[in-house]
């Protein structure tokens, strides 16, 4: 379903009100209007509907139908979903992770799974735990419906349950519902299962007797939702903790829900979910990764990469099918493709891994063919991995470079000068350093031409870095504290001010301020990765990475060596996908590349080589065949 009506509608929504029942009396009035529906017995629509008599509401009301009516669209329940879902409170959204699924993804999940349960249809107990206004809800009943011919009464009574953990969402889950069923045809008043509460410590066996006799659900479908630790509030952050799945990293909230709905499955049941795609690869996904493979779980993924299914969002999603009851435990059948050729995939498209194939603790390096995944296994067992020879760090982080960076317009002999809004600046030469933007190096001519000059109000003593204090400032360098006192204000609210720093104006973090080494700068996010090498120690540098080191020679021999097609292919696979082809380089995806070992000799060849990829490539192929006997095809290297 594509979304067909103008902003306007959603501007005049956004305005309006941000009472839940309002806004619900005024979608649900519009929509019985627009449709042309009579409601004589559901007491529930009869009550939401907004009538003549209530003049201010009415007005809007008719307001609302014009914007909708000169757009020329139908306003179908599809449309209602939208609207329920665009009123969730923006604060909702970000502590909930509220978000609507469009209707293709959410019927291939549901009719996915109902292919694989051997139970006759009309019997299904099925759920959606974080239900929202209740689109999963609604594509299960519709398809159960056409399936088993019974109807929406029954099937709300006797097959589908609900949860939510804000009492809005659970009655518009109940609104949308009705309102499906009064369209086609079916008048009455409807008994629900969908109730208030939190998916992290609900007991539906304790909470349903139903689904305890049914020793759990038959079907669990949903998008679980999508909130980050650091926007989850206490209770939250401490009810994650209780699942097993959340002890490694900072969990995001979508994890715990594949073990809470893998749980409450029967013996029979399949779980479809909609998810982000990270715990592929991700330390926070190492704990899941384990739970899937010590219980051998039947999983499938279909990911979608870079893809990016949701409008607004920018979120990287995959489907995840688990199954209890299967002949292939020991299995997670993968298959990286877009939106549009779901239709297209049958069981013979998937690529499937053994669990002792994959490590749990470093990643899943999951590929569409064998081929490419022997490569991958082939290049971490060469050498030593990156992480044992290498250290990487992030660039400096001041929370405010605007007020500590700036590129002078002319020098003297002791001052920089350069001019803001506040008008003509000097600063003291002596405690400025260069640094530059890692992530915008192409070549190592940028180092000069991007070089920018960055306050740094440190000194070094006993070994270490230390802020240079406010008397010291005021005595040695009075023109540069002069400035940063115009940003006292600015320069307290970093995070969020509710950190002590040494002094007000000491940079908000400490990392890399004593990097006095060598650098090969790469970007954290890129399409094809740059890699450019410093000889001097002192510049700094912020966003992007950097590996250091003491040694300029090993550093060139690593240039060569990470700039190679054979690199390049690896850490494509290897990594996280981003939208238009991009990838990342954090260090969690690199650790495991195998650097080959080479000899003193070797080292200056390909230092000075006219065709370096050629000849890392049989450096690696020959180590392939020396670490295991394997056979990789280094064809599309070239």
């Amino acid at each position: 379903m594509t979304w067909n009506m103008r902003k306007d509608v959603f501007v005049f929504l956004a305005n309006y009100s941000k009472d839940p029942t309002v806004i619900d009396r005024l979608i649900v009035s519009a929509f019985i209007v627009l449709n042309k529906m009579t409601v004589r017995k559901n007491q529930l629509i009869q009550d939401t509907i907004i009538h003549k008599s209530k003049c201010d509401e009415y007005a809007a009301l008719l307001k609302f139908i014009s914007i909708i009516e000169e757009q020329k669209v139908d306003f179908t329940v599809e449309e209602l979903i939208v609207l329920f879902e665009f009123v969730i409170s923006p604060s909702d959204k970000t502590v909930n992770g509220a978000v609507y699924t469009p209707s293709d993804i959410r019927e291939y999940i549901v009719r996915t799974s109902i292919d694989q349960l051997a139970r006759p249809t009309n019997e299904i107990l099925a759920c959606d735990f974080t239900c929202g206004c209740g689109g999963f809800l609604l594509t299960i009943a519709t398809i159960i419906q056409e399936l088993s011919g019974n109807s929406l009464y029954n099937i709300y009574r006797d097959n589908i349950f609900g949860l939510d953990i804000t009492e809005y969402s659970v009655h518009r889950s109940k609104l949308l519902l009705t309102l499906y069923a009064l369209k086609n045809g079916e008048d009455l008043e409807f008994d629900f299962n969908i109730s208030t509460g939190n998916a992290l410590s609900f007991n539906w066996l304790e909470e349903i007797p139903i689904i305890r006799e049914n020793e759990g659900f038959d079907l669990i479908a949903g998008n679980p939702p999508y909130v980050c630790s650091r926007h989850m509030n206490a209770e939250t952050r401490s009810l994650v903790d209780n699942w097993s799945v959340c002890k490694s990293g900072h969990p995001d909230l979508y994890i715990p829900f594949f073990q809470i709905g893998y749980t409450y499955l029967n013996a029979n049941g399949v779980m479809g979910l909609i998810t982000v795609n990270t715990f592929i690869k991700s330390v926070n996904g190492r704990a899941l990764r384990k739970f899937f493979s010590d219980e051998k779980i039947d999983l499938t993924i279909i990911n979608f990469g870079g893809e990016q299914i949701f409008k607004g969002r920018n979120t990287y999603t995959c489907l995840c099918f688990l199954k209890k009851e299967s002949i292939e435990h020991d299995q997670v059948k993968y298959f990286l493709t877009s939106r549009v050729n779901l239709v297209n995939l049958d069981g013979h498209t998937f690529q499937r891994f053994d669990y002792s194939q994959l490590n749990a603790n470093s990643g899943w390096n999951l590929v569409n063919n064998i081929e490419l995944f022997n490569f991958l296994k082939a290049v971490e067992k060469v050498g030593i991995p990156f992480e044992m020879l290498y250290k990487t760090k992030n660039g400096i982080a001041t929370l405010l470079n605007d007020v500590y960076k700036f590129l002078p317009e002319k020098e003297d002999r002791k001052y920089y000068y350069f001019t803001t809004h506040q008008g003509s600046q000097k600063i003291e030469k002596a405690i400025c350093r260069d640094i530059v933007n890692s992530n915008k190096l192409k070549t190592e001519v940028d180092l000069f031409e991007q070089k920018e000059k960055i306050i740094f109000p440190y000194k070094n003593e006993n070994g270490g870095v230390v802020v240079i204090s406010e008397t010291e400032m005021k005595r040695s360098f009075p023109f540069t504290l002069e400035y940063l006192s115009n940003f006292k204000t600015e320069l307290a609210n970093r995070d969020k001010g509710k950190k002590m720093y040494p002094t007000w104006y000491a940079y908000g973090r400490r990392q890399s301020m004593d990097l006095y080494k060598y650098k090969l700068f790469f970007p954290h996010i890129c399409d094809r990765p740059t890699f450019v090498l410093s000889s001097d120690p002192m510049l700094l540098f912020y966003n992007g990475i950097a590996v250091v080191s003491d040694s300029l020679s090993e550093l060139k021999t690593l240039k060569c060596i990470l700039e190679s097609n054979l690199f390049y292919e690896y850490v494509k696979n290897a990594t996280k996908d981003y939208s238009s082809g991009y990838i990342s380089l954090s260090r969690n995806y690199i650790k495991n590349f195998g650097i080959i070992n080479l000899s003193a000799d070797q080292k200056a060849e390909l230092i000075i080589s006219d065709n370096p990829n050629t000849f890392i490539n049989e450096l690696y192929q020959t180590a392939f065949s020396i670490n295991g006997n394997i056979h990789v095809d280094m064809n599309f290297l070239k």
